[in-house]
């Protein structure tokens, strides 16, 4: 087992694989064409589920689950230091898609206020929280009066003045 080196393969081959299925699953579930060749439509998803799936059966033939778990063990057992950036990153990704889903419907000068606070939270700290939203409001709306009355370019307004 010491010549076992640890990577992510297996358990990447597995995501791979589910996401192959799920994407076949809805790629098959598209409505047919009304007139012409039934398949034509969901022939290019249906082969990228199918590659996927066989890009996942290969990583795992080649590779195995064994230094997947080892690699599972590796990152458990990391210094603090390093759990507490991958923590951050994972808070940043989580942000980062709640900005997106929040941007439409809050607003540019909303949304943005919270994604830069929260993003200045994760990365200087709770104790800097005035700074943090002080800077977050002069950005946000500062980015606003410029695209929206200098340059004529319309973002996302607030949503009580539509």
């Amino acid at each position: 087992m010491s010549n076992i080196k640890y990577n992510w393969d297996g358990l990447t081959g597995l995501f791979s694989i589910v996401f192959g299925l799920a994407y076949g699953g809805y790629a098959y579930s598209l409505p047919q064409p009304m007139f012409g060749n039934p398949l034509e439509a969901i022939f290019l998803p249906l082969a990228v589920s199918a590659i996927s799936i066989f890009i996942g059966v290969l990583l795992i033939l080649t590779s195995g689950f064994t230094p997947s778990l080892l690699a599972i063990k590796a990152l458990l057992n990391e210094s603090p230091q390093r759990k507490s950036d991958r923590r951050k990153i994972a808070i940043t990704c989580i942000i980062c898609v709640l900005y997106a889903m929040l941007f439409e419907h809050a607003g540019y000068v909303i949304s943005t206020f919270l994604f830069m606070f929260s993003m200045l939270t994760v990365t200087c700290g709770k104790t800097f929280w005035k700074k943090s939203a002080l800077i977050s409001i002069i950005f946000a709306g500062g980015i606003f009066i410029t695209f929206n009355e200098m340059l004529s370019v319309n973002l996302p307004p607030f949503p009580f003045f539509n």
